[in-house]
């Protein structure tokens, strides 16, 4: 199985896949991680690296380019190299730039998952829930678990992080939007119904890389997006 690791910056996509696949390797499977970010060294030992092809900063230098414009352009050389950085392994993490709108919203960004793709591959979209504090919050995040999948074409699990810091009362958030009132309470029924498009109403996955916990959660939640009765619950 591929798994595409998405998330806004300081998620802990990096973290997330240096312990994942610690996870799994004690599991017994054949792991292998694939830095696909130009702009960051590896945190783990990785099967394939992007940035011995392509280095952001050299980018910077080379064509007198901004941070921006040089993760857009990286991508868009990088993308020659896709093929040196597909691997073969029971369980392949892709740990994908950390700008993720830049990676999503590029063509090669979608290029890139497309030529790294299989019969079974996957996005675990990674969310702060450090960033949920009300029911506004959450619906963004519903929306950009959305906007993954129909960017990449892949069937997205919502995982929210960094619950050693903090916890939220996912299941709340959502009642408290009918609570809302005016146009705004209108606009957010309205977006709700997009939950239903995400893993997030069955059962909200909650992670932490630190104490290394919600990784069965998460597993199983992966595994049961293929299986044949097609239920995730």
């Amino acid at each position: 199985m591929e798994i595409f690791v998405i998330g806004s910056a300081g998620s802990g996509k990096s973290t997330f896949v240096r312990c994942f696949s610690d996870f799994l390797t004690e599991k017994g499977y054949d792991v292998r991680c694939v830095n696909i970010d130009p702009a960051s060294e590896a945190i783990y030992t990785a099967s394939a690296d992007i940035r011995k092809y392509i280095r952001t900063e050299e980018v910077m230098r080379e064509y007198g380019l901004g941070i921006n414009g040089a993760l857009l352009k990286s991508i868009e050389l990088g993308v020659r190299f896709a093929g040196s950085l597909k691997v073969k392994g029971d369980y392949v993490l892709y740990d994908t730039p950390g700008q993720m709108e830049l990676f999503l919203y590029s063509a090669e960004g979608r290029e890139f998952v497309e030529k790294l793709s299989g019969r079974f591959s996957a996005a675990v979209f990674l969310m702060d829930i450090t960033l949920l504090g009300d029911a506004e919050s959450l619906i963004s995040a519903i929306l950009q678990n959305v906007i993954v999948s129909l960017r990449l074409s892949l069937p997205t699990i919502t995982a929210f992080t960094k619950v050693d810091i903090r916890d939220v009362d996912v299941e709340g958030l959502i009642e408290d939007v009918y609570s809302k009132e005016g146009v705004l309470a209108e606009l957010l029924e309205k977006v709700v119904g997009f939950v239903e498009y995400t893993t997030i109403p069955y059962r909200p996955i909650k992670i932490s890389n630190i104490k290394k916990t919600g990784y069965e959660d998460l597993f199983s939640a992966l595994n049961e997006l293929f299986c044949s009765c097609g239920d995730i619950s």
